[in-house]
């Protein structure tokens, strides 16, 4: 007589839980490279805009202290800061300008999200349409 499992889902002889064990397994590995691709984008970012020779020197240093300066690019943003949260409430593309979210300077984590957190608990970033910083506010 074969003995009785408490839980049948977690019975090791049925196919169904190796079929969920691969399926958790498939979704964390594509999480995790998701994430990886994201930084590895920032990296590369921060390094050309780095080595751009004209670079203002006060936008370097904002760089180099991972701070804000008003007139940075977005792509000067992403260098400092990383990518905005992309699962945000408050990340919007618009064609009068965008408003990027952060919680925690270069944090690209639907964990730290205003979804997860609240909504107005973050820094927003607003850009004109020529993708340009105009100010930001914890508001």
């Amino acid at each position: 007589m074969k003995p009785q499992i408490a839980n049948p889902v977690l019975d090791p002889t049925r196919d169904d839980f190796f079929m969920n064990k691969r399926l958790a397994i498939t979704v964390i590995a594509t999480v995790l490279m998701l994430s990886g691709c994201s930084a590895v984008k920032d990296n590369r970012i921060r390094q050309e805009v780095l080595a751009d020779s004209k670079l203002p020197e006060e936008i370097r240093r904002a760089i180099d202290l991972k701070e804000l300066a008003v007139g940075m690019t977005q792509e000067q943003v992403i260098a400092s800061w990383g990518s905005p949260c992309k699962w945000c409430y408050r990340t919007r593309k618009s064609s009068s300008g965008d408003i990027w979210e952060y919680h925690i300077p270069g944090a690209d984590s639907i964990i730290v999200g205003s979804d997860f957190i609240g909504i107005g608990t973050g820094t927003y970033l607003y850009f004109d349409k020529d993708r340009i910083l105009k100010y930001w506010s914890n508001q």
